[in-house]
């Protein structure tokens, strides 16, 4: 089946990759990755077709690519675990497929258009614990449904060093980069500024051959791209400000369903006293009520 992400593209836009997404864009390290998620035994000189670089990673810290005719996106996940991956990787594969791999004007031809087969896999490396091993888009439907016309399955693999997740020593450039972060995150934790912590987590790292050859070799980008990605301070003030929206919006519908209660209330007790419902709701809209 030939089918991969090749659509011409008109964006010239640039992005500033992440570390997970240069280690991984590696064809080797890319299959290493899957075989070890996926439990598959793809060889090293599979043929792997990235996805080529444009806006849509601006918004996601993924790497989707095709092989073997799946269309296989990873989200690394660094923040508070949330519960909505599915329906943002809905989102994500959707303009993928549209952007990339399907010709909109077969769609209205008699034959069926093929598409690589997608697979979702969430590595989370966040302080959070978690218990969940898959999330479903249907677990967000308001209406449950036994037979869900519309699914979404994304694998959940805690890929956090002191977890041992085995998936860790199937693929040494995964149980690498985790034992980076992680060592990053503990000089975080003494009290080594920012940039101290990751320069000293990378040459621990060097020393100790853990992703040494790509460390050695991308020093300077890799110091770089861990600045800008690994924000402890700019994950809690989202996360704060996510707590806060949400306390605000739920606020705000308690105080309509107060306020309705008590504008019934109101009309109730005017119309008792004497006055018509139209001389009450005109009472209570000026706020004259006593």
């Amino acid at each position: 089946m030939e089918n991969t992400l090749s659509q011409p593209q008109k964006s010239g836009r640039q992005y500033k990759d992440t570390l997970f997404r240069t280690l991984f864009s590696d064809s080797k390290h890319f299959i290493e990755l899957y075989n070890a998620v996926a439990d598959e035994h793809f060889p090293m000189d599979t043929v792997v077709t990235p996805l080529p670089a444009n806006e849509l990673l601006i918004r996601n810290n993924d790497l989707a690519a095709c092989i073997d005719d799946q269309l296989v996106i990873f989200y690394e996940h660094q923040s508070s675990f949330s519960k909505n991956m599915p329906l943002r990787l809905l989102s994500y594969a959707s303009d993928i497929l549209n952007t990339y791999v399907i010709d909109r004007d077969k769609l209205f031809g008699s034959k069926l258009v093929k598409i690589p087969t997608p697979k979702f896999y969430v590595l989370y490396n966040g302080a959070q614990k978690i218990t969940e091993h898959e999330l479903k888009l249907s677990d967000a439907f308001i209406v449950r449904d036994s037979e869900p016309a519309l699914e979404l399955t994304a694998k959940i693999i805690d890929i956090n060093i002191d977890n041992g997740d085995i998936v860790l020593t199937k693929s040494s450039n995964l149980q690498g980069y985790s034992l980076l972060i992680d060592k990053i995150r503990n000089n975080q934790e003494a009290g080594m500024a920012r940039d101290i912590a990751i320069a000293k987590a990378i040459d621990s790292c060097i020393d100790e051959d853990i992703l040494a050859a790509f460390l050695t070799g991308h020093y300077k980008e890799v110091s770089k791209m861990l600045n800008w990605e690994y924000d402890a301070d700019a994950e809690k003030k989202v996360i704060a400000e996510e707590n806060r929206a949400e306390g605000l919006a739920e606020g705000i519908a308690i105080g309509k369903v107060e306020g309705i209660a008590e504008g019934a209330e109101m009309l109730a007790s005017l119309i008792e006293k004497g006055m018509s419902p139209d001389e009450a709701l005109e009472k209570i809209k000026s706020g004259a009520t006593e």
